[in-house]
């Protein structure tokens, strides 16, 4: 799943020069990052490809100091050979940790250094993104089914399972600003209502036939004109980072339901002929 590339457009304001974690590796690069020409002022701004790009403004409107940009670096640092050249070094040390990428900073056109990012020093925070995924994520259209399926009989088990649902996790990933986001929704307890005051937990989403039936239920008095019978599926729901530790996120709660006509049904003697 892509996250619309021309709507998204994020902002981190600074009052002083932005400090990054700079890379440890066998190169020289510097211990930070610090590139700014002008110390008030400051914003980035996500543009395409990852790219962000920072522009400062004079108290007559005009850009002032130089175009600073953080652009994905992959898994290398550069060094300068000669004038407009340079040269790939691989980068030797891992990162400070998951959630840092890491990016080349330049000033115009000249190559600064290559420095460990957050995403959330640009104003990205991945738990949001992980949140955005989850409202998203394709949750399956869902319902109620039941045998006797057109009606239910009083005295007579009826057996009733949610559709859609196989309890199989959910997922979703995106990869941008540098990193991965991975989420995952998992029905983890379903609750049932059976619409005439009784109610069941722990039996799960139910089994259609010819399986062994888990949810039933058997109703002593006819609906007026139908009951309504209710499932609430908990779903619990985590996300993790470039592959890191699983994080978890608030559990959401699906309904599926059904009007289900319940008929009383009598005994009557037949004559032997």
């Amino acid at each position: 799943m892509q996250l619309p590339r021309p709507a998204l457009v994020l902002v981190a304001m600074a009052t002083s020069p932005l400090t990054l974690l700079a890379l440890g590796t066998t190169s020289s690069a510097a211990t930070t990052a610090d590139v700014s020409t002008d110390p008030t002022g400051a914003h980035v701004e996500l543009r395409r490809h990852d790219t962000w790009v920072e522009r400062r403004a004079s108290g007559g409107g005009q850009t002032t100091g130089c175009r600073r940009r953080w652009i994905p670096s992959g898994a290398f640092l550069l060094r300068k050979t000669f004038a407009g050249d340079y040269r790939s070094i691989p980068m030797t040390d891992p990162g400070p940790g998951t959630d840092y990428s890491p990016y080349q900073v330049w000033c115009n056109a000249e190559y600064i250094d290559t420095v460990w990012i957050r995403p959330q020093q640009f104003g990205v925070d991945p738990r949001d993104i992980a949140e955005r995924l989850v409202r998203d994520l394709p949750y399956p259209a869902t319902a109620v089914a039941a045998v006797p399926a057109t009606r239910g009989l009083t005295g007579l088990e009826s057996w009733f399972w949610v559709t859609g649902y196989t309890g199989a996790p959910i997922l979703d990933t995106v990869s941008r600003f540098g990193l991965r986001v991975d989420v995952e929704a998992t029905p983890d307890s379903v609750s049932w209502d059976f619409g005439d005051g009784a109610t069941a937990n722990g039996l799960g989403l139910g089994t259609p036939p010819p399986a062994a039936a888990t949810v039933t239920h058997t109703y002593e008095t006819r609906a007026r004109p139908t009951f309504r019978v209710r499932s609430l599926v908990r779903l619990a729901v985590r996300w993790r980072v470039n592959g890191g530790a699983w994080q978890t996120l608030n559990p959401l709660i699906r309904t599926a339901t059904l009007s289900y006509p319940v008929v009383e049904s009598r005994a009557a003697l037949v004559p032997d002929r």
